[in-house]
């Protein structure tokens, strides 16, 4: 069976995990972006399942972030009530991850 996985993408994020959370580093793009990308996640979760978002919008749910990097989507989903598990192939990648939430007082289920 051959992979999918393509080395030299994950070295590339790899030699910037330490920058995930740099709100002004490398990510900066990302991070300006990444309200736009959780509205529109969200908004399609909660008329997909009829939620309502007021209360606890995403409790009761599942949520899987496939390349999720530092977890910049994973933290969000998780402080709205998801149950998040958030994969990489850089390990790297996801132990900046794991520090953050932990930092951030969240439960997300990061593996590599």
């Amino acid at each position: 069976m051959s992979s999918t996985i393509n080395k030299e993408e994950i070295q590339k994020f790899s030699k910037l995990a330490e920058e995930w959370w740099d709100v002004n580093g490398k990510f900066k793009p990302l991070h300006m972006f990444n309200p736009v990308r959780i509205e529109y996640i969200t908004e399609n979760i909660y008329k997909h399942f009829n939620l309502n978002k007021k209360t606890n919008p995403l409790n009761g749910l599942n949520i899987l972030d496939i390349g999720c990097g530092g977890g910049l989507i994973s933290e969000p989903m998780a402080r709205l009530g998801a149950s998040v598990t958030g994969i990489d192939a850089s390990e790297k990648n996801i132990t900046v991850a794991k520090l953050h939430s932990k930092k951030s007082n969240l439960q997300i289920n990061y593996l590599n």
